[in-house]
């Protein structure tokens, strides 16, 4: 591992961050589940997909596959937020969030594929 890997990925990382935060607060809350850890999954496994499907390697995968997306993506809080949702004893919520993450994050890795592809 190099060093210009180590810092492109803490660099990427600190832009992801910051861009999960702006795009999660402004994506209205839904008050049935958290609207904005969807809409930053299915950003990112849009963006992940078409860069990987068309090719990019090296410094480009470090910075924003790896950094960027790493960061901006929400498993953790996903996972957290589902669980609030299981604990509060909201079962269908639960299902509806887990389900809609799974769903349209699946559909926007096929739809970097497909875009990858018409280019």
């Amino acid at each position: 591992m190099s060093y210009s890997a180590v810092l492109l990925v803490g660099i990427g990382g600190t832009i992801g961050a910051i861009l999960r935060y702006l795009v999660s607060g402004a994506v209205p809350r839904s008050s049935i589940i958290p609207t904005g850890t969807l809409t930053v999954n299915v950003i990112g496994s849009f963006i992940l997909s078409y860069l990987t499907f068309s090719g990019a390697y090296g410094e480009i995968v470090y910075f924003v596959n790896v950094g960027i997306l790493g960061a901006f993506t929400t498993f953790s809080t996903f996972s957290y937020e589902s669980f609030r949702l299981l604990e509060n004893n909201e079962s269908r919520y639960f299902i509806l969030n887990v389900g809609l993450n799974l769903f349209l994050c699946l559909a926007a890795v096929k739809a970097g594929q497909l875009l990858v592809n018409l280019i």
